[in-house]
This record gives C-alpha cells, sequence and structure tokens, in this order.
C-alpha cells in the first residue's frame, strides 16, 4: 500500500487588514504549498515543513486569526499521485514563467546588439536581470517537492542566458576600445 503523510493547514484571517492575508499567503508560496480551496492547503509531511508550518500556525493565531495544522494519511495510491501531480503542474507553472523571462532576456540582448547599443549602461542593466534570474531559480527548486521535469530545462535555459550575456559583456568591452581610440 502506497500510504503518504501530508500537513493540512485550514486558516482564516482578519479581513483587514490585508498585510496578514499576504503575510499567510507569501509564507505558503515560499513554502510550495498546494491550495485545495481558499485558506486550504496541503504540503508533505516533512519536518522541515512542519516546524515552519507550526510557525506559521502561532503567527495566524497571534493575528487574530484562527488555523488547524492537520496531519492526515491518504492510503489511495490514486489520491497521493494525485496530490503529487498537482505539486508538479505547480512548480512546472512557475518553470514556465522563468523560461519566458529567458526567452525575454535572450530577445532584450538580440534587440540591443541589432541597435548597436553596447554600452556599458547597458551591460549593467543586463546583468541586474541576469542576477534575477540566477537568484529566482533556485527559489522555484525550494517550492518544488516533487522535482518536477521543468526544472531540467528552466537549468540548461539559464545556462544559456549566462553564455549570451558573456558574449554580450565581450562584444560592449570590443565596442567601447574602438569607440574610445582616437580617430
Amino acid at each position: 500500500m502506497d500510504r503518504k503523510c501530508w500537513n493540512l493547514l485550514v486558516y482564516k484571517v482578519p479581513a483587514q487588514p490585508s498585510t496578514q492575508r499576504v503575510y499567510v499567503w507569501r509564507k505558503l508560496k515560499g513554502l510550495g504549498a498546494l491550495y485545495l480551496q481558499q485558506s486550504v492547503c496541503v504540503l508533505p509531511q516533512r519536518e522541515d515543513l512542519q516546524q515552519s508550518l507550526v510557525e506559521l500556525k502561532a503567527d495566524i493565531t497571534a493575528g487574530g486569526g484562527e488555523a488547524d495544522l492537520l496531519t492526515i494519511w491518504i492510503d489511495e495510491p490514486e489520491q497521493n499521485a494525485m496530490f503529487v501531480d498537482r505539486f508538479q503542474q505547480q512548480a512546472d507553472q512557475e518553470y514556465q514563467e522563468f523560461l519566458g523571462q529567458c526567452r525575454d532576456f535572450h530577445t532584450e540582448l538580440s534587440h540591443e546588439r541589432e541597435i548597436d547599443n553596447l554600452t556599458f549602461a547597458e551591460l549593467e542593466e543586463n546583468e541586474a536581470e541576469l542576477t534575477k534570474l540566477r537568484s529566482w531559480l533556485p527559489k522555484i527548486r525550494d517550492r518544488d517537492l516533487f522535482n518536477a521535469p521543468g526544472y531540467a530545462q528552466a537549468t540548461e535555459a539559464f545556462k544559456a542566458c549566462e553564455l549570451d550575456f558573456q558574449q554580450f559583456s565581450e562584444q560592449v568591452y570590443q565596442a567601447q576600445e574602438i569607440n574610445s581610440e582616437p580617430v
């Protein structure tokens, strides 16, 4: 029997101020929680996630809300597989968004090359975008609790962004050396 253990968090926070509702949502999103419906989410039973949920439950009640943290066992393999599949779909949606940002990054570099805008200001701007991508991918991976298939493609896409940026950097330095020579 493929019996799995899950944490189920059911909570209610005051409508106002909205800061607590947003705080709870961000915390759960950061953990990779799967919402089953509004204010009801599930996470796999793992010690690190359990501790974070216990702390979040305390934060909710301290803020005037209500929260129940339940440990549930599901005996049906189909139900467990459905949860795992939904977690993977959730992570793959984030990977797809990441891939879109990688495509945008390449498009931006191509555009700058086409209009011959090979400046240090452009280099700095695009380096900032690459830094955002660099920090975003590990965050998605941390929330990817069941190794969604999109991770490999996202990793390759990021490597391609790094390579494209390296080439762009070299082109900027070459252009600036050429432009700085006396005529």
